[in-house]
């Protein structure tokens, strides 16, 4: 069965590779824009980053974080995404918002560990490898897994317009494949929401006391 699942996971990366490496690219486009951009900060700007990311640590030292709360916070926002990438997928004029909204994503990333790396130098490095980067190596992942998907179906249903024979009964299966897809990649995303909401946190505390 695992042998399977993984023949077809192969098969599939190699039948989308192109597509992969375009997302991919995005996201790394977007990740390097994030970075620059701190630099670019004026003095007041980083001023009140500093203040926010000051308190946010002294939060995390002094009080008891709510577990429950940044779960439900990452959720809707994680959530939020994944419905704006599978309603892009539905549209035909979807395809170039999937790319802008996957380098968004990688901007986020980007200019938050870029700011935090700035702001700290090398304790910064050790606190995005421990508080960013295990949920962003799930997430990440299913979100150019999610684009891909999503781009895919886009393609078909510009292709059910140009070719006559694909039925509505064939575009409906696609549309099914397309769902459970989405549904399947997902639960990955939701590993990474929970990293996020109760191993993160964990982790912020311990270097916020040893390191920091």
């Amino acid at each position: 069965m695992i042998s399977k699942i993984r023949a077809a996971l192969e098969e599939h990366i190699k039948k989308n590779s192109n597509t992969y490496l375009f997302l991919f690219l995005t996201f790394v486009t977007g990740v390097s824009a994030g970075a620059f951009t701190v630099n670019g900060l004026s003095s007041i700007q980083k001023t009140e980053l500093t203040n926010y990311f000051q308190g946010f640590l002294e939060l995390f030292e002094n009080q008891r974080v709510d577990n429950n709360e940044i779960l439900q916070i990452s959720l809707i926002d994680n959530l939020r995404f994944i419905g704006i990438l599978w309603t892009l997928g539905v549209t035909i004029i979807g395809i170039p918002l999937i790319y802008f909204f996957v380098g968004v994503r990688g901007f986020i990333t980007g200019f938050t560990s870029g700011f935090i790396i700035d702001l700290m130098g090398f304790k910064g490095v050790v606190f995005t490898l421990f508080s960013i980067v295990p949920k962003e190596i799930i997430i990440i992942p299913c979100i150019i897994a999610l684009g891909v998907n999503g781009i895919n179906f886009s393609l078909n249903i510009i292709r059910s317009r140009s070719n006559k024979r694909m039925n509505k009964e064939s575009l409906k299966t696609s549309f099914l494949a397309y769902c459970l897809t989405t549904a399947f990649i997902s639960c990955f995303i939701f590993v990474g929401i929970m990293i996020e909401a109760y191993i993160t946190p964990v982790c912020i505390r311990i270097i916020t006391s040893k390191v920091l």
